[in-house]
């Protein structure tokens, strides 16, 4: 096994940050300084921004869970059974709103839940050591939290900058890729998930921006330019999808006249500003009337990407430190990052399976009277917590059993056979030493790995001067452990359906109540909310399907536009339009189809090319926009549409 520098350094400041805290805690007389070693063990990261982010969401979860406990308990002090039913809904709310927030904000919450559960839980019948045992695990973890933050910011502080600046160079890249190949004309469904992932890889981003932000090595201007870059490439796709599209829609004929004018805007793509693409007075001649309404959709749209893609340049630039105009670095500081949309039907099911896990655990505790309940709760609520909301939950917690009973062995080797061996503090951080920084070597390529070394932590009895557990009560604690861990998994088989085909389900059905909802309110706000969430689905959905999407990307992006289209139609229809009185049976149609699912009709398509049939002889131009744009979209292999005059 070949051990990098990397690897290395990682473990090796995990040990340095736990040996720092526990011998801090131990010299000020806390009672277990081993939560200041575990508070390093599952803090510590490779990057510098992810340990103060998860050090801050930690402390603010401790102590408002450590508070709340407080509150709690002097409140129900003398009715310990409500206490403990109380205690159960309050964790299990806070544990599933957790899951509202998709980014590393959401371990403040998952650490409040899992603290209250620790304090009032494994203190239910001593009300009156709460205060103090809170205050001694505040106290503990500011310990843990101040040490893996110091060592971190001693030795070798790892940056996020490097890997910005390769992700927004593989941005760039792939998007001048599929827009070259829209402009080509090439529509090929074996390339479809390969854009896509440009939109799986940009809206991750939002999960990091909470690391960025205290990562000092990347600066407020570097940040923003970044954030401003997904927000405006985000954006782009659906412009770029429509143009592909429509240029697909031409005859290749058509498609061969018009492409000497498009060369342009793939020769020029890095300057600052790009000319406005006009398309030749002879490519309309030469074409059809369906086509020219075709090439007048594509001017439009080719001018709108000009006008994205000065934006996408001006933002690299920012974040290069080069000078550009004032408005748009006005754009970027204000940009925020892409929105991750909670997911509510997620939320609600974990609650229940969270709910029931403590309630079954709470249940065996109460009726068999064990020593080990809180332990066996706590596990239990802890494994359904953090590894239940995955496609896979079941193998996802029976990963964390398998790294959970691997923990007892580790913990029984150091405890029982290493610690034994001590006789000064040297020994004792060669001891530790030699258990630790494999570990660390491990967990570096292997995050459950830290599992193992904070429970092995948690599982030996650290004090000032060692005494190992009673082995019975060492074997019945793990027991526990892994009897919390079945239960959970039985609960979140009865809570939940698993695989990530039925994931992908959900978010269809999602997506349809949105397009049905857009029926109803068609602002510009809703429209912008809609396009958000969408693209996000598309983003959840490419993540679990990657290569094997196919055609079906090609279909979420045709959905998009078609819905963006209907809203931008049905605007146009509340400000009493001239063509509302045939456009409302379209729109009618087409909400029909949409609330069913069923093929598309005749009778639709008859609409839309009565619609453009006024609209042309109207000289309508935006409703013919849109409506050329929703019979690409709908009927792209469809005969071209022909005017009745001609």
């Amino acid at each position: 096994m070949n051990i990098t520098r990397q690897q290395w350094l990682f473990a090796a400041k995990i040990y340095a940050s736990a040996m720092l805290a526990y011998f801090v805690a131990v010299e000020i007389g806390l009672t277990n300084p081993y939560w200041s070693m575990v508070t390093c063990c599952v803090l510590s990261n490779p990057l510098s921004g992810a340990v103060r982010a998860r050090a801050t969401y930690r402390f603010a979860g401790t102590l408002f869970a450590g508070l709340f406990s407080l509150l709690l308990s002097a409140w129900l002090a003398s009715e310990p059974f409500i206490l403990m039913i109380v205690t159960g809904l309050v964790a299990s709310t806070i544990l599933a709103l957790s899951f509202a927030d998709r980014t590393p904000r959401a371990y403040s919450l998952q650490l409040a839940g899992v603290t209250i559960l620790l304090v009032l839980v494994a203190y239910i019948g001593q009300p009156e050591h709460m205060f103090t045992m809170v205050v001694t695990r505040v106290v503990e973890i500011c310990i843990g939290i101040l040490s893996v933050t110091f060592v971190d910011t001693l030795f070798f502080p790892g940056t996020t900058q490097p890997m910005l600046q390769s992700r927004v160079d593989n941005w760039v890249r792939d998007l001048k890729t599929w827009r070259n190949d829209c402009l080509a004309g090439i529509a090929d469904h074996s390339t479809d998930s390969d854009r896509l992932a440009v939109l799986n890889d940009v809206s991750s981003l939002s999960q990091l921006v909470s690391t960025i932000k205290r990562d000092h090595a990347v600066d407020r201007q570097t940040r923003q330019a970044v954030i401003a870059l997904q927000s405006q490439i985000m954006k782009m796709i659906p412009t770029i999808s429509a143009l592909g599209q429509a240029i697909h829609n031409l005859s290749s004929e058509t498609r061969e006249r018009l492409l000497p004018s498009l060369e342009s805007l793939k020769t020029n793509n890095g300057a600052l500003e790009v000319q406005p693409i006009k398309i030749p007075g002879e490519v309309y001649h030469q074409s059809s009337p369906w086509e020219k309404l075709v090439l007048n959709r594509i001017q439009l749209l080719l001018n709108q990407h000009i006008q994205d893609w000065e934006y996408v340049t001006a933002f690299q630039r920012l974040m290069e430190g080069k000078p550009i105009h004032g408005f748009m670095r006005y754009a970027a500081m204000k940009a925020k990052a892409f929105p991750l949309p909670p997911d509510t039907g997620l939320m609600s099911r974990m609650f229940v399976g969270i709910l029931l896990t403590y309630s079954l655990l709470s249940a065996v505790w109460y009726l068999t009277g064990w020593t080990q309940g809180p332990n066996l709760v706590l596990l239990g609520v802890v494994a359904i917590s953090f590894f239940g909301a995955s496609d896979e939950p079941g193998i996802a917690i029976t990963h964390f059993g398998r790294f959970a009973f691997i923990s007892t062995f580790t913990a029984f080797i150091l405890g029982y056979l290493l610690l034994p061996l001590v006789n000064s503090q040297t020994s004792f951080l060669v001891i530790m030493a030699a258990f630790m920084l494999p570990m660390g070597i491990w967990a570096s390529g292997n995050p459950l790995a830290m599992l193992v070394l904070a429970l092995s932590l948690s599982n030996v009895n650290f004090q000032n001067h060692y005494a190992p557990f009673d082995i019975g009560f060492f074997l019945e604690s793990s027991v526990a452990t892994l009897t919390g861990i079945f239960v959970a998994f039985v609960a979140v088989a009865l809570c939940r359906r698993w695989g990530a085909q039925h994931v992908l389900q959900h978010l269809l059905k999602r997506e349809q109540k949105d397009q049905q909802a857009l029926t109803h309110k068609f602002d510009d706000i809703a429209v912008e909310k809609y396009v958000a969430r969408s693209l996000d689905r598309m983003a959840l959905q490419v993540s679990r399907l990657g290569a094997t999407l196919g055609k079906d990307s090609l279909i979420l992006l045709t959905q998009l536009r078609a819905s963006i289209i209907t809203a931008k139609l049905r605007q146009l229809m509340s400000s009493e339009h001239s063509m509302s009185s045939t456009l409302q049976p379209m729109l009618q149609t087409l909400s029909q189809n949409r609330s069913s699912q069923p093929p598309l009709t005749d009778e639709l398509l008859r609409q839309i090319d009565l619609n453009i049939q006024r609209a042309n002889h109207e000289n309508q131009s935006t409703v013919l926009y849109l409506l050329t744009g929703l019979r690409i979209a709908l009927y792209p292999t469809a005969p071209h549409w022909t005017p009745s005059y001609a």
